[in-house]
């Protein structure tokens, strides 16, 4: 099963946790801090203690190892988790070349696995 829902996936994600400051695009501008759960070359995945909205734009930057990627992504879904626990699903809509390598860090190397047999 695990390897059906995999192949289903335009990129491929991993768990790991990193601080994150997520900031509205839309009128209101907010913003606050959260911790990855997921993270992906296509998204990522957070606990926020409020509802963004579903399609809401945000401006994301994401902390990885001392270095920062900035992101632009809109909310694809919003699961509560309890009365202030809501686990959110972004989609990047916009993440240049740099960024996109800061992200790419948090994988393994290619043939890694293949290393260790």
């Amino acid at each position: 099963m695990p390897d059906e829902y995999g192949s289903k996936r335009k990129f491929p994600r991993i768990p790991s946790q990193n601080a994150l400051l997520v900031k509205k695009l839309a009128a209101d501008r907010v913003e606050g801090f959260a911790k990855t759960r997921v993270v992906g070359l296509g998204g990522c995945m957070f606990v926020s203690d409020e509802h963004l909205g579903v399609g809401t734009p945000l401006e994301i930057l994401i902390s990885v190892r001392g270095t920062v990627a900035k992101a632009v992504g809109r909310v694809v879904y919003e699961v509560p988790q309890g009365p202030r626990e809501v686990h959110v699903g972004v989609e990047f809509l916009e993440l240049p070349a740099p960024d996109r390598e800061v992200i790419e860090s948090l994988f393994p190397p290619v043939g890694a696995d293949e290393a260790s047999v």
